[in-house]
């Protein structure tokens, strides 16, 4: 069913979801620097976070080829942010896990991205806080409705699939292991972004 919006809502929500998006992708950029990791690698930790994932499965989550899962984990073993473990019951199966490492890293990217969100709601008045966050959480039960109706098995999270492909891939032709573009050209690349094409360019992870 198609829902007609004002398009003073529109404007709205487009600016909204924008500007989201870029300060989130801006804090995974200079984030991503700093530790040395490419989005791709990063976002495998995220993956990682809900439990071991065979080799084929975390390929398939990235929307990358089984060469690029597998230099991807090389770097992530060598960084001993993941270990790899023989699945029970067959000795031929591989299965990646996070290390202690590993989960402080992704639970660094989460204290930091919450910055974001506490950082906006200082402007706000306590009654504004309250509205704002019964509002949003709401809104976050409807986009997990929406996306389960759109892709029935788990989607990946605050990634770029396009992204997590083409900086894969360098990883594989390159051999170096190149780590995150600056923020700067980031945050220029996603003022191209539109709200209206984010099922074709990007998933997000809002929590």
């Amino acid at each position: 069913m198609s829902i007609k919006h004002e398009p003073e809502v529109e404007a709205v929500l487009d600016r909204f979801a924008e500007t989201m998006f870029r300060l989130m992708l801006d804090h995974h950029q200079r984030q991503a620097v700093e530790m040395a990791m490419t989005l791709p690698q990063v976002q495998a930790l995220k993956l990682l976070m809900s439990g071991p994932l065979s080799t084929g499965d975390l390929a398939a989550s990235l929307g990358i080829s089984a060469p690029a899962v597998t230099q991807l984990t090389d770097r992530l073993a060598r960084k001993q942010l993941i270990e790899r473990r023989t699945a029970d019951g067959d000795r031929r199966s591989v299965m990646i896990a996070l290390t202690e490492r590993g989960s402080q890293a992704v639970e660094s990217f989460r204290k930091r991205r919450h910055t974001i969100i506490s950082g906006a709601l200082t402007f706000l008045d306590e009654v504004e806080r309250a509205q704002i966050v019964l509002a949003l959480s709401r809104m976050v039960g409807a986009l997990e409705q929406f996306e389960a109706s759109l892709h029935p098995q788990p989607s990946v999270s605050l990634a770029a699939v396009v992204v997590s492909r083409r900086e894969a891939d360098a990883e594989i032709s390159g051999g170096t292991g190149q780590t995150a573009p600056p923020a700067a050209a980031a945050s220029k690349e996603s003022g191209q972004w539109k709200a209206g094409n984010a099922s074709r360019k990007v998933r997000m992870e809002w929590d």
